[in-house]
């Protein structure tokens, strides 16, 4: 007999139910899920930001969904694009005398711009022209959303109206849209001379950590749009509007922004209102409150 048959062997052979082994492998699924949840929100969270309708229209389907709601194409101006279409959309009387300025007007996610149309009848009766961007993806407009894509085109866009002897500017955003016109308004050349934030947030990434706070979201959010950072040297009016019963965009995220904005600011509330479910009626007072006070009407 050898030495070696007496040894004893310590490796002791757990049966597979044993408790220490069923932790261990849930630990290592539960890692597993956590991991594949996380992939799977960094790959759709374009679709979560933007949430472009489907089906894509063409834009020939897009050009007559506007001008059934009373907008056409705008032909973009801005130079070394002339003749390009598709970067937003106007009323037919666009060019026609607006003593107050123009406004334009970036959407909330979901919508393409012609949807907003109903934002016309308020502006243009106070005096103003409005300018519906639309977003790369949206609206019959090929590519794809983001802020790298949308932002810059943006600041264009405002350039080239100034340059046509459309100004003064001002900048009008809800939701989605309050974070690119922030974003617009951190180019100080540009001409803005007034800005309104609908249902903002502070920044894009404490919204999704409000939606999902068990996921590293600040560590895969591709988009920043950091609205704090991006008006703080924004030397013009800005007036914020929000609802108190807002559950899209929750309200700590909007006063968190209002609080690091620089005066001169302005903070109107909307009692009973939640994120989509404005009164919109051209005739009600709070439009004159905010048109006012982001573009005071010359004095008589």
């Amino acid at each position: 007999m050898k030495t070696s048959d007496f040894v004893h062997d310590s490796r002791v052979r757990r049966p597979w139910y044993h408790p220490l082994l069923l932790a261990r492998w849930g630990i290592i699924l539960a890692l597993f899920g956590y991991l594949a949840v996380g992939l799977y929100f960094f790959l759709k969270q374009n679709d979560l930001v933007y949430a472009v309708p489907t089906p894509r229209l063409s834009p020939d389907e897009a050009s007559k969904e506007a001008v059934s709601s009373g907008l056409v194409p705008w032909k973009n101006t801005t130079p070394g694009a002339e003749g390009q279409t598709g970067y937003g959309y106007v009323p037919p009387n666009f060019a026609g005398p607006a003593p107050r300025g123009t406004i334009v007007f970036f959407h909330g996610n979901g919508d393409h711009a012609w949807l907003s149309a109903d934002h016309v009848a308020p502006f243009t009766q106070r005096g103003f022209r409005v300018f519906f961007y639309e977003y790369p993806g949206f609206g019959g407009r090929p590519g794809v959303p983001s802020e790298r894509a949308i932002v810059p085109e943006a600041q264009a866009v405002v350039r080239s109206l100034a340059q046509a002897g459309y100004s003064p500017i001002y900048i009008w955003g809800e939701s989605l849209g309050a974070g690119v016109a922030a974003a617009v308004c951190a180019d100080e050349s540009l001409p803005i001379r007034g800005l309104t934030l609908v249902t903002p947030w502070d920044n894009i990434a404490n919204v999704g950590v409000s939606y999902y706070p068990y996921l590293p979201v600040r560590a895969f959010m591709i988009d920043k749009y950091d609205s704090i950072a991006n008006l703080a040297h924004f030397e013009h009016p800005i007036c914020v509007i929000r609802g108190d019963k807002d559950d899209t965009i929750f309200p700590p995220l909007t006063l968190n922004l209002f609080a690091h904005l620089p005066e001169p600011k302005r903070m109107m509330l909307m009692k009973g209102y939640g994120h989509g479910d404005w009164p919109g009626g051209p005739g009600l007072s709070w439009w004159d409150d905010a048109l006012n006070y982001i573009a005071p009407p010359a004095r008589k």
